[in-house]
């Protein structure tokens, strides 16, 4: 096999775990991925914590979070005991990823909604790079700028908030239109572009199945037809474009009826060190004629009595808080901030233990409190289990990492709000670990011809294409390649390559050039 012919293209369905597909497949037409799945080699395996950030760059490096260095949207340093928290970026990403391995070895790849490739500049191989940024990305944008003032009509914003949607068929509406216009670009770098990897990742499933739990048990189903029917269609353009279609996602979803207030209880246990301030910004929404909010903000920074009326009031309203808060029972705190120009800031650097994102799982804890917060959540019937790190992750970045991770029992998950109730029952989309993967190719054996006793795990993806590539494989992934699934010897499993060194290289060298 020659890995200047041999075209892959690696399509995430985000949040689409195995139960999920069955439900949809029961009762939808979808053809060509019902084709893939009975001709091809289907199985699923389990995603740990099952949370997109983490997830996606481990399906796409082949290795853990302790080696990739990325736990969630937002990223967790230690500075002498105490904890500081920003948002993670692709220079965060500690670990070469798949498209970034070609890159290397000067072979084209076309990536599309990946998170965390923003800035764009964290990239290594981005000559041989075309990236569309993803939801999360601060803005939409396209490398290299040509694409960018080529493509422009098509970077829309994704209407990803699906907790804002109030009306579940016009939130339909609008994900089905963002999707129906981004296609047009999806099709013109499928069909056009010269590449050895295409890579897209369709996360409109995931902010469908969040929004409309029915879905996830497999009801009103017609109400996401189109989306699926969407990426259905481009799928079996896929197949007839590449040589090897891959299916994965980064987990399934489930539906929680039930939710842990977990900073809640550490608060109430006195572990997490917060106040109140004034959101004048939500006070001035309240207070202002619709036409005065729509001013630029400009108008009132000019202003030094706005400045410093707002400084008093700031101060004020904190004060008042700060009283409130310790004699306000903690379910009117929470409903009162719903409706009042009040937020409440968590100061991380001085907290004992806190949850920072609860699809995350992870908790942050201070050395010597470890015990006392695993205790706490131990003697919680609702939580299946509490694993220190070094259980979950390994490699050098796991100083980084949430010390324990709370695993729920079925149907429970975690709420990281403040001043939530401690326990209460709900009916919410969320994720959990069953994600799946699909290979589907000339010389890929069908499942059903294939013993069960393969072992998958979400490591696997970028050793077994490098290999089916005929390209080396890293020296020290966590995976290995799928040898048993191919019809035809994959020889490059034996050739093995230091990636991570020369990825630590290049982007030191692409540093210094910035700079």
């Amino acid at each position: 096999m020659s890995c200047c012919t041999k075209r892959v293209c690696i399509i995430g369905l985000d949040g689409v775990g195995s139960n999920n597909m069955e439900n949809f497949l029961k009762v939808l037409s979808l053809n060509n991925i019902s084709n893939i799945i009975t001709k091809g080699y289907s199985s699923s395996f389990i995603s740990l914590p099952p949370y997109t950030p983490s997830a996606w760059t481990s399906v796409f490096t082949g290795v853990n979070p302790g080696k990739h260095g990325i736990y969630g949207f937002l990223k967790v340093s230690r500075i002498r005991s105490r904890f500081r928290v920003s948002l993670a970026s692709s220079y965060d990403v500690k670990y070469p990823r798949f498209f970034e391995m070609l890159g290397m070895r000067n072979l084209r790849s076309v990536v599309i909604n990946v998170p965390l490739v923003y800035p764009i500049q964290g990239l290594v191989g981005l000559n041989n790079l075309i990236v569309v940024g993803d939801w999360a990305s601060p803005k939409q944008f396209i490398h290299p700028k040509q694409y960018e003032e080529e493509y422009r009509e098509y970077l829309v914003e994704p209407p990803h908030r699906w907790s804002e949607a109030f009306d579940v068929r016009s939130y339909v509406r609008s994900v089905e239109a963002f999707l129906e216009k981004r296609l047009d670009l999806y099709y013109e770098l499928l069909e056009k572009e010269n590449y050895n990897l295409f890579i897209i990742v369709f996360s409109e499933l995931d902010w469908l199945m969040h929004r409309i739990p029915d879905i996830v048990i497999g009801k009103q189903l017609n109400i996401i037809y189109k989306v699926l029917s969407l990426i259905d269609k481009f799928i079996g353009r896929a197949c007839e474009v590449c040589d090897l279609v891959v299916l994965v996602s980064d987990h399934g979803f489930t539906v929680s009826r039930l939710f842990i207030g977990v900073n809640s209880i550490l608060a109430r246990n006195g572990l997490i060190s917060f106040s109140y301030r004034l959101n004048i910004d939500k006070l001035l929404r309240r207070t202002r004629p619709q036409e005065q909010r729509d001013l630029s903000t400009n108008a009132r920074q000019v202003s030094g009595l706005s400045r410093l009326s707002d400084q008093i009031l700031r101060n004020l309203f904190t004060t008042l808080s700060m009283v409130a808060g310790k004699f306000m029972p903690r379910h009117i705190l929470n409903k009162l901030e719903s409706v009042a120009p009040i937020s409440t800031k968590v100061d991380y650097s001085s907290s004992k233990a806190f949850m920072l994102e609860s699809a995350s799982w992870g908790l942050y804890v201070k050395k010597e409190y470890i015990d006392v917060v695993k205790k706490i959540f131990s003697n919680n019937r609702f939580v299946k289990s509490v694993l220190h790190k070094e259980e979950v992750f390994w490699g050098p970045y796991t100083q980084n990492s949430p010390d324990l991770v709370l695993v729920p029992r079925d149907h429970v998950f975690f709420d990281a709000r403040l001043h939530s109730e401690s326990l209460y029952l709900d009916y919410v989309g969320e994720h959990e670990p069953h994600a799946i993967i699909v290979l589907y190719g000339d010389d890929v054996l069908p499942s059903i011809s294939m013993d069960d006793n393969i072992k998958v795990s979400i490591y696997n993806l970028v050793p077994t294409i490098l290999a089916y590539m005929g390209l080396s494989i890293p020296s020290d992934t966590d995976g290995k390649p799928l040898t048993e699934i191919f019809s035809v010897e994959l020889p490059s499993t034996r050739k093995k390559a230091n990636y991570l060194q020369k990825f630590k290289v290049l982007r030191r060298l692409q540093k210094i050039k910035q700079s």
